[in-house]
């Protein structure tokens, strides 16, 4: 068998609601480099690895209570066969025969060490989550984020060198981008899009927001870093988080998004609370040095 030039890395766990579809999108690429498809599974339960069986993947295991999102990343990277690591979330669907192609390309000037796309939400699934996509992953450039590793390519040898932080607990892909330094750069590719949403439910949420909550404290207090929401979360006057969240509705209702609008309380909830206290539970895990 032909060496692949490229190794698609999907990190998995309980994904057989959407992982067929992705597949299905990642398996007819057109115009691309020779390229396998690696599942990294950490503990599926729901008929993941049997619908895995039915594709041409690579199945390798990560023991759950090993997982952390960096950890898998690095396995991935050091199973690879390919020079060019891809990174895909399970979840995220290529939206033409073209993604692979469009998003390696960039990766022929040497000076390019990792390249990411634009991630499109899936029509009616999460018109809250809908608003911070369109400003984070824009149909063209900038981005507003530096980098994201759930539709991304990285040269390989780069991870090998410089790996994932397997110790924080969301953003690591962030941590990453921050050692990125000239002459090497990052490149936003929108045309390599993929479709992309969490579901719109107070338990998505609870958990996303504490995650960042300890995420943001960790890198302050561990790497010297802010995280990217730093600036979008609210901060803790009262006021300003109505403000916030009146803004937000506002928004939803101008598009007539009447069912966000009922979820909308479920939101601010776990907003304000769960990301409250994954900041004091981060402040209390991580210790109070400062940065350096």
């Amino acid at each position: 068998m032909t060496t692949p030039a490229v190794s698609i890395v999907v990190r998995c766990r309980d994904e057989a609601a959407h992982l067929g579809g992705v597949l299905d999108g990642v398996l007819s690429q057109a115009g691309a480099p020779p390229y396998e498809v690696l599942a990294i599974d950490s503990g599926s339960r729901d008929g993941t690895l049997a619908l895995l069986g039915r594709y041409p993947v690579r199945v390798e295991r990560l023991r759950p209570e090993a997982f952390t999102w960096g950890r898998a990343l690095n396995l991935g990277a050091r199973l690879a066969h390919g020079e060019i690591v891809v990174y895909l979330s399970a979840h995220c669907r290529p939206l033409s025969g073209s993604w692979l192609a469009t998003l390696v390309a960039p990766l022929a000037e040497p000076a390019v060490v990792a390249t990411f796309g634009r991630q499109v939400p899936i029509p009616g699934v999460n018109p809250i989550e809908a608003i911070a996509q369109a400003r984070l992953f824009p149909a063209a450039p900038p981005a507003g984020v530096c980098f994201s590793n759930a539709n991304a390519a990285v040269r390989r040898a780069a991870v090998l060198v410089h790996p994932f932080d397997e110790d924080v607990p969301a953003a690591e892909d962030h941590l990453w981008a921050c050692q990125v330094d000239g002459p090497e750069r990052i490149v936003y590719v929108p045309a390599a899009a993929v479709a992309h949403s969490h579901p719109m439910t107070l338990r998505e949420w609870c958990f996303r927001f504490y995650i960042n909550g300890l995420a943001g404290e960790y890198a302050r207090r561990r790497c010297g870093i802010d995280m990217p929401w730093d600036s979008h979360e609210p901060s803790s006057s009262t006021g300003s988080r109505t403000r916030s969240f009146l803004r937000l509705a506002a928004t939803l209702a101008r598009g007539r998004e009447v069912r966000a609008l009922a979820r909308l309380p479920a939101y601010a909830f776990a907003r304000t609370v769960w990301y409250t206290r994954g900041v004091r539970e981060g402040a209390r895990r991580y210790g109070s040095s400062g940065r350096g």
